[in-house]
């Protein structure tokens, strides 16, 4: 199966290169009109088979491309557009419409394709992905975590985090922890004031953070536990038997001696999961990682779950009784009502 293209390689042709009557620019009309380009913005196209072969990732970074193009060296793309430019977790798929600080602006205007916002960016929190010039990490993170939801700024903090504190991946540790001390204390920093507009949100968004979460769906995940009010939920937690590991579980929730997988379905039909296996044997493979976890003295149930069952928690939560997990009903309805909310609303 082939590869997507990469958002940062698709040709872009302008028409603004030409003039408005230029025989070129009227050739990008016509192609646009028969299909062979695809109109991304006023006065940009790209080939069609390769705008078709992006995701909506993909996509929203050359919308990016195409905008900033017209715009002054010192706007800078940032919040959600920078959420996906950075390939960050995200809770909706991006919008339409590109995010950029625009230092000339005193308020936020909003036109075709693009939102200003007033600010500066220092060239210390300025970052470069391809042409674009696109606000750091942490410039991101505090961005998101001061204007977007919970979710939002819990799963864009987490991805942060993650690439902050465990560049190499999976990692426990002294160390570890007084790396994520102080990158917690930078971005709190970065957050301003307590009073700050957005801030008490965004503290206690940090405060939930964490770079243990592999992936939005885990950060999703931990989430859906905590208004589900389970306890203590420890991500990515190594379960040991007899001094060796027998496996690192995505979500361990201490009161209930219970681990939790996110997986599902697709372990069972994604071919890179299947890694040259039928659904059959990884079933089978999946059900030995389960009895060694099961040895040990510290899990008591394995329950496994997939991403449908963390966007409708209810379901969720009928696996987790069904394990012997007691959930306050009173909890499934707030957490319910939660997740409405959560993939109903619309990205800023």
């Amino acid at each position: 199966m082939p590869s997507a293209p990469d958002p940062l390689r698709v040709p872009l042709s302008f028409a603004a290169t030409h003039g408005d009557g230029a025989k070129e620019t009227l050739a990008l009309r016509r192609g646009s009109a028969g299909g062979a380009l695809v109109r991304v913005h006023r006065g940009v196209y790209a080939p069609a088979p390769d705008v078709a072969a992006l995701d909506p990732r993909g996509r929203h970074v050359l919308l990016c491309r195409a905008v900033v193009a017209a715009l002054g060296p010192r706007c800078v793309v940032s919040h959600a557009s920078a959420v996906e430019a950075l390939g960050l977790p995200r809770v909706h798929p991006p919008a339409s419409v590109v995010d950029v600080v625009d230092p000339r602006r005193e308020t936020v205007r909003v036109s075709t394709h693009l939102r200003r916002r007033p600010g500066t960016v220092p060239a210390d929190e300025v970052e470069r992905v391809g042409e674009i010039k696109v606000t750091s990490l942490v410039r991101t993170a505090t961005d998101v975590a001061l204007t977007a939801s919970f979710e939002q700024a819990v799963l864009c903090l987490d991805g942060v985090l993650r690439r902050l504190v465990l560049p190499r991946g999976h990692a426990e540790g002294a160390a570890v922890e007084a790396r994520l001390a102080r990158w917690r204390g930078v971005l709190g920093d970065r957050l301003g004031p307590p009073g700050r507009r957005g801030g008490t949100s965004a503290r206690r968004a940090l405060a939930f953070a964490s770079p243990w979460a592999e992936n939005g769906g885990e950060s999703l995940l931990r989430i859906v536990l905590h208004e589900l009010g389970v306890g203590e939920v420890t991500l990515q937690r190594v379960v040991r038997v007899g001094g060796r590991a027998a496996g690192r579980v995505d979500a361990f929730l201490e009161d209930h001696d219970t681990a939790v997988e996110l997986d599902g379905f697709v372990k069972l039909t994604d071919p890179a999961m299947l890694a040259g296996r039928t659904p059959a044997e990884a079933a089978r493979d999946q059900n030995r990682r389960d009895q060694r976890l099961l040895a040990a003295p510290s899990v008591r149930r394995v329950v496994h779950c997939e991403y449908d069952d963390v966007v409708h928690p209810e379901r969720l939560t009928g696996h987790l009784r069904r394990a012997g997990v007691t959930v306050d009903p009173r909890r499934v309805t707030h957490s319910v009502r939660a997740a409405a909310r959560r993939f109903a609303a619309r990205p800023l």
